[in-house]
């Protein structure tokens, strides 16, 4: 399979191969072991909170930094497969603490095993995960670690969790810190809340980019900004589906939003939880949304442009895309 995609939208413990998660279940005696109980709860997601409940869930599956190392592994091997060139992937040492665990350690092993990447094999950067409902303390926390122990895997960071919960501006202090570390910024924004999420989070933040984003498209003066800006919308309309973002594939805005000019790159967020690949998004946007080929092509294009990655590696990716079929 050529290698040319790249995904700057993904989330560590959603990147888990399902054989990893078995696994991972199977030492921790969670009821995920059996596979039966993992497809059932999985199909089962309809909204934010659903979602948000069997990601928490999956997270616990973890015992030690070695479990991350593993499974930093197992999800770079899947990501080769799956045809990306490119990932940047949301880790959250947030997480890791509640879980009882050392965060720097557990940080740490992820990066390691990201960076022993073969030269055949996808190349994995960190996207160090807020968690906006657990409010600015935590996030500021995340910084400290980075600060104390900044780790080359490391390129930006990002605020996920339940948009409804706390407003971006709470988070300004804590982005203009991270801007001044060189960390690069994205936002979750215009998932579950409306257009004025988006423009809160531009205005709030002044994210390099922004995930999801998908309710601007009910605003054209919002989207003619997002064009005009050029701020790039990592897309994932498959998530977008499962969790009650879109009622149904064919209601996703993706062709409105591209048609007015909008910057959007493609996004599997969470594809062992969604049961889908980057390349499979393409899929659906050729198949279900019917965006067209010059379309596809320009949003992974953008996905290229929006990662936080050297120039040369930015020019190398475009090169391949700009050689591939669509």
């Amino acid at each position: 399979m050529d290698r040319f995609l790249a995904d700057c939208h993904l989330h560590f413990e959603g990147c888990l191969p399902e054989e990893t998660v078995r696994a991972l279940a199977a030492r921790a005696g969670h009821r995920f072991a059996d596979p039966a109980s993992f497809s059932r709860e999985r199909s089962q997601v309809r909204d934010a909170a659903g979602f948000l409940a069997l990601y928490a869930e999956v997270c616990r599956l973890f015992r030690s930094p070695d479990d991350y190392f593993e499974a930093a592994k197992a999800i770079l091997a899947r990501l080769t497969s799956d045809g990306l060139a490119y990932a940047e992937v949301y880790v959250s040492p947030e997480i890791f603490s509640r879980l009882g665990l050392p965060p720097e350690e557990c940080l740490a092993a992820v990066a390691a095993a990201f960076e022993g990447a073969g030269p055949d094999q996808a190349r994995c950067r960190i996207l160090l995960d807020l968690v906006r409902h657990w409010g600015p303390e935590p996030a500021e926390r995340v910084l400290d670690l980075h600060e104390r122990r900044p780790l080359p895997a490391v390129v930006g960071l990002g605020l996920g969790g339940d948009e409804g919960s706390l407003p971006a501006a709470t988070f300004a202090g804590v982005y203009l810190r991270a801007r001044a570390l060189g960390l690069r910024t994205s936002v979750h924004a215009g998932e579950w809340a409306g257009p004025d999420s988006v423009a809160q989070a531009l205005d709030a933040l002044r994210p390099d980019r922004i995930d999801h984003g998908i309710a601007a498209a009910s605003e054209p003066h919002l989207m003619a900004r997002l064009a005009e800006e050029g701020t790039v919308l990592c897309v994932a309309p498959s998530s977008n589906r499962a969790t009650g973002a879109v009622a149904a594939s064919s209601m996703h805005p993706i062709a409105k939003l591209l048609a007015a000019g909008v910057q959007v790159a493609v996004a599997a967020d969470d594809p062992v939880l969604f049961e889908t690949t980057t390349r499979r998004e393409y899929d659906l946007l050729r198949d279900e949304l019917h965006v067209s080929a010059a379309h596809r092509r320009r949003c992974a294009e953008n996905a290229w442009r929006a990662a936080f990655c050297p120039p040369e590696e930015r020019k190398a990716g475009l090169a391949a895309v700009a050689g591939a079929s669509f």
